[in-house]
């Protein structure tokens, strides 16, 4: 088979060859568009720049957050990609059923590689396994207690409770939560905030209003909407918050005017949502580079405790949130 050459690259691409070697120095004489759209196809043709890549890190991603249209951990593995070239890095996308997440399965392919990135969580037990590898293991959007592991997690908690605290703030007191606990640590998070500014102003937990949305496979579901409706839904994620606005239309509510509804996350569900979503963004570019950082630390200095990195997270404010009405 013939080796691709930057010859190959730039005539399938109709560019010169010097721009594509701009491209793999890292030049600034090119556009990032320029530069993105030539690792795309170099990748496409099984291209390597071999001077340039000193660490080949494999990314796992478990078949539990695997959906057709799941947005958040694609688009933070798009960051990683868009990174790699930059810090001498080769990502490597390694997909994980449950049953050798389970039975402690080794990829095959993921070895040879330096290291490991875990997108998403993954069980403590499948982490302490693959620490015991010797492979350094970097933790992404997770963390656990008492595991010696790098990791970069969105800081959950406090957007919730700044979130919800908004929904109060407009005169909401009737306020539902969407997502089941224990999913993910991360709905764990978004949960406590939430609760946390249900607390700070005396509004008593509702029972009725801790909603389950996924079945027992993880997959997201219709459910029962509430007898007694609340007067604003927090949604663990975007999905969830478009796929309730467009169950409470069939209902005959109008969102936000008669319930509103805010997600997290800031992914396309919450702009092409009708209306759009009230959300949380999480900088997925800045946790890539922070994961690569982190990364890099642990291939320099192997001894270094473990670091758990909290990226602060903002919210935008959209059109599926509007004053109570009495």
């Amino acid at each position: 088979m013939k080796k691709v050459s930057m010859q190959d690259i730039a005539t399938e691409l109709g560019i010169s060859k010097m721009t594509v070697s701009k491209c793999f120095k890292n030049s600034g004489d090119i556009s990032e568009e320029t530069k993105q759209l030539i690792l795309k196809k170099a990748d496409e043709m099984g291209y390597e720049y071999k001077k340039r890549i000193k660490y080949r890190i494999a990314v796992l991603f478990s078949e539990v957050y695997f959906e057709p249209n799941e947005k958040f951990y694609n688009g933070l593995y798009k960051r990683l990609q868009e990174l790699e070239w930059e810090n001498s890095m080769k990502f490597s996308l390694f997909y994980v059923s449950r049953e050798d997440e389970r039975g402690n399965v080794f990829n095959a392919g993921v070895e040879g590689h330096d290291g490991v990135m875990l997108l998403g969580q993954f069980s403590k037990k499948y982490v302490l396994y693959l620490q015991g590898t010797g492979l350094p293991v970097l933790c992404l959007d997770f963390q656990y207690r008492g595991v010696e592991a790098d990791s970069v997690v969105s800081g959950s908690f406090q957007a919730s409770y700044y979130l919800t605290s908004h929904l109060i703030d407009r005169g909401h007191r009737r306020i539902a939560f969407v997502g089941n606990l224990n999913y993910t640590n991360s709905v764990n998070d978004r949960y406590l905030g939430y609760y946390k500014a249900l607390l700070e102003e005396g509004i008593n937990l509702d029972s009725r209003y801790r909603i389950d949305d996924r079945g027992q496979q993880g997959i997201l579901e219709r459910y029962e909407l509430p007898e007694e409706m609340p007067t604003a839904f927090v949604c663990n994620n975007d999905h969830a918050a478009y796929l309730l606005i467009r169950q409470l239309r069939d209902a005959g509510l109008k969102v936000p005017g008669d319930v509103s509804v805010v997600g997290f996350d800031d992914v396309l569900y919450s702009e092409i949502s009708d209306p759009p979503i009230t959300t949380v963004h999480v900088n997925r570019r800045f946790m890539a580079e922070q994961a690569i950082l982190l990364m890099k630390r642990r291939f320099q200095h192997p001894e270094a405790r473990s670091r758990t990195i909290t990226i602060d997270c903002s919210i935008k404010f959209r059109e599926s949130v509007d004053d109570i009405k009495n």
